[in-house]
């Protein structure tokens, strides 16, 4: 299992992490993940905390590793986490009920609860490990794993009635099985790993007092409801909360741990030592929603639902569990190495470094609005978002920050995009476009037959055309500026053949290649634009036909293209409620195509695509969460200089392919022996070539020292580097 190491410095004033998320190999996956909502954590060979998307993994040197859906998991929206000594092994439930189990690098699936049919709520609730086995607790029962074979031996019903009934919680002492159920206590002789359903009986003192969780300690058993802990066989509670709600109850060694909620930014980590006596560990000035603790050699590590993973020890501090920090939306920028975003229902951006993503909620001591739009200045590489009647602007290495109004027209700035002479383009909803120029700015307003309620979104193109997806399902507005062909005009295409042939009028998405094709995905399939001046021609789109399954049709007909993007060999990534797909140039072949089922995706619907230019790292940030793909291909350089081999020297037992990088657009790379014999040719993908170290037919090259030759379009041919294979490649 690929694994990314993140060191942890310890700080003075607190835990934090130096994430650095690094770059995998081409055609691997990396994760993007917000962390802050941490749901469980547990102590094993490790320190284990979960948010939905991630496992953080924690030794006490302070190195992490991310585990998730990119490293080997099978699934998303991770609920329990729970740890068997024994064979040393992580148990992982999910949201719909699948099952993961990790042992060091391998990962074993049990989707048995997940697909069955036998019960129609199968939540998992909470795991109870025993020797070589884990019991879970659902809303159908108790569910036994063999955790040698990893599969499901057993499934019991904590009644007689034998009916599902939703259970919450297990314990075991002095050979028994207790449960709490929806309908109580239910205990039954536990031999051998065995139950006879028969033998099930209630506690009645506890039938009408809503236990959820059960603790066994020192030959005794705690059972605790919303606001009351018990000793039973008591019926009186030794502690009662007044105000709170109780989260967890779990063993400190001698004592209780107790996460408490007592409003929806206020918790706290108590603690009810042997004498039954309480007290705080860690207050409400710093948990907002614990959910969950453990204490591990003097320390206590807390799982807060709204703010990640907290580690006291003399003092409380936070660890830092890298990720974005918090969901990203809007239209993601990108440059070089970099990705700008800003937040999703919060205020301030997030940026993406290569390494690691960087929160902002603040510049200068200027509280950041909440942002929509954002783009990078190729010019000065400054920021720029958009955020509702003003523009935001950072400069000096964007530490300054500055608030722009372009007008006092009513309607807030949306979609922002730099232009290629680096001027600012925006759209401003319930009037048009707002462009800046040499001398300031100017609004462009939307003809009055125009609808312009709801304008969001838009590009402009190198002819410094303005393709804007027309609200209220209203098709395509274009705006031609004076700049190329000298006429200032507006457009509206539609469905009609002779005004802009759209498969559909509900326009979703528009992207411009890299021979300046227009890209329009609808609702019923793609269309490409490649119009001249509009002022003097029509412009019309040709709609591809492919075959599929013998059948010939429109390409994505009857699907919504969420978003289309183009790499750097001017192949087409789309997006669409049904996965991530690459098209050939000219968007009639299928090269990938990426689902939650086939590839580490969290989820099937593609909200936006983002490629870095220089790495070829897609990145597909999806209705839940984002991940990136190391694609194939990248910008092509002007002029052919130095190239990056990697890896090289190739390693022994190496199964990957070698990149070549910094290559001239669409060059011919070919791999002699010394001698000078052609073992290898290829054409670069944009910037970038692959070869998987093998001749033409297909065999593995020997050990040895190969020369790299590149030709480029106008026929220059050089020798621009070497690739060593290792001894026992």
């Amino acid at each position: 299992m690929k694994q990314v190491l993140i060191i942890l410095l310890l700080l003075i004033h607190g835990l934090a992490a130096n994430a650095q998320n690094k770059i995998g190999a081409i055609g691997q996956w990396r994760g993007h993940f917000d962390n802050h909502n941490v749901i469980s954590v547990t102590k094993g060979d490790y320190i284990y905390a979960a948010s939905p998307y991630q496992i953080v993994k924690l030794d006490d040197n302070g190195v992490i590793n991310w585990i998730d859906k990119t490293t080997g998991l099978h699934d998303i929206n991770i609920t329990n986490l729970g740890w068997d000594p024994i064979q040393a092994q992580l148990i992982i439930t999910y949201k719909n009920s699948n099952i993961d189990i990790l042992k060091g690098d391998q990962v074993f699936n049990i989707n048995s609860i997940q697909l069955t049919n036998l019960y129609n709520d199968k939540k998992i609730n909470s795991i109870y490990v025993l020797p070589d086995m884990a019991l879970l607790a659902t809303n159908f029962g108790i569910v036994s794993i063999d955790l040698k074979k990893h599969e499901i031996n057993n499934t019991w019903i904590p009644n007689l009635k034998q009916e599902p009934t939703i259970t919450y919680g297990v314990t075991i002492i002095r050979d028994s099985i207790f449960a709490a159920t929806e309908n109580g206590i239910w205990t039954c002789p536990f031999n051998n790993n065995t139950i006879i359903p028969s033998q099930w009986s209630i506690l009645n003192q506890y039938a009408n007092l809503s236990i959820k969780h059960l603790v066994s300690k020192n030959s005794a058993i705690f059972a605790s409801s919303a606001n009351a802990i018990y000793k039973l066989p008591n019926t009186h509670p030794i502690v009662q909360f007044n105000y709170g709600i109780v989260q967890k109850v779990e063993n400190n060694e001698n004592n209780l741990n107790i996460c408490i909620q007592y409003s929806s930014e206020k918790g706290a980590l108590l603690q009810l030592n042997e004498n039954l006596s309480l007290n705080t560990i860690i207050d409400s000035t710093q948990l907002k929603a614990p959910i969950q603790s453990i204490y591990n050699n003097n320390k206590y590590w807390v799982a807060d639902s709204s703010q990640g993973l907290l580690y006291k020890s003399n003092s409380a501090q936070w660890v830092e569990l890298g990720g974005t920090g918090a969901s990203i939306h809007g239209n993601i920028s990108t440059i070089e190495n970099n990705l700008l975003a800003p937040y999703a229902n919060s205020s301030g951006y997030t940026y993406f470094n290569s390494l690691k993503w960087n929160r902002y909620t603040k510049l200068n001591d200027l509280n950041l609005p909440k942002l929509f739009g954002s783009t990078i200045s190729k010019l000065d590489g400054s920021f720029w978002f958009s955020a509702g009647n003003n523009l935001v602007h950072t400069t000096n290495n964007n530490t300054q920050v500055s608030l722009l109004k372009p007008n006092i027209s009513i309607g807030s700035f949306k979609e922002i995009h730099a232009d290629q002479n680096n001027f600012i383009w925006v759209i401003q909803d319930q009037q048009g476009l707002v462009r800046q120029t040499s001398s300031g700015w100017n609004t462009i307003s939307l003809p009055n037959e125009l609808y312009n309620v709801g304008l969001e979104k838009f590009i402009i193109n190198n002819q410094q055309q303005a393709w804007i997806i027309a609200p209220n399902n209203q098709g395509i507005y274009l705006y031609q500026s004076k700049d190329i062909y000298g006429a200032e005009v507006w457009k509206q295409l539609s469905t009609s053949a002779s005004n802009g042939n759209l498969p559909s009028m509900n326009v979703t998405s528009i992207a411009s290649d890299k021979v300046g094709s227009i890209w329009v995905g609808t609702n019923n399939g793609i269309a490409i634009f490649n119009c001249g001046d509009i002022a003097t021609s029509p412009c019309n789109a040709y709609l591809p036909i492919v075959n599929n399954n013998g059948f010939n049709g429109y390409l994505f007909q009857k699907e919504i293209v969420n978003c289309i993007a183009v790499d750097g060999a001017n192949r087409k990534w789309i997006g669409t409620n049904n996965g991530a797909w690459l098209l050939s140039e000219d968007g009639l072949k299928i090269i990938e195509h990426f689902t939650k089922s086939n590839s580490p995706l969290p989820t099937d619907t593609i909200a936006q695509i983002v490629i870095e230019p220089t790495q070829g790292e897609v990145f597909f940030n999806t209705s839940n969460q984002m991940v990136s793909f190391r694609g194939t291909a990248t910008e092509g350089i002007k002029t052919q200089e130095a190239i990056q081999i990697f890896p090289n020297p190739i390693p022994p037992n190496f199964n990957g392919v070698v990149a070549f990088k910094g290559l001239v657009e669409n060059a011919v790379v070919k791999i002699t022996d010394l001698t000078g014999k052609l073992l290898y040719q290829t054409n670069a993908l944009g910037g970038q070539a692959i070869w998987n170290a093998r001749t033409y037919e297909g065999k593995k090259v020997a050990t040895g020292i190969y020369l790299v030759f590149v030709r480029d379009l106008s026929s220059n041919e050089k020798n621009v580097g070497k690739i060593v294979i290792a001894d026992g490649y």
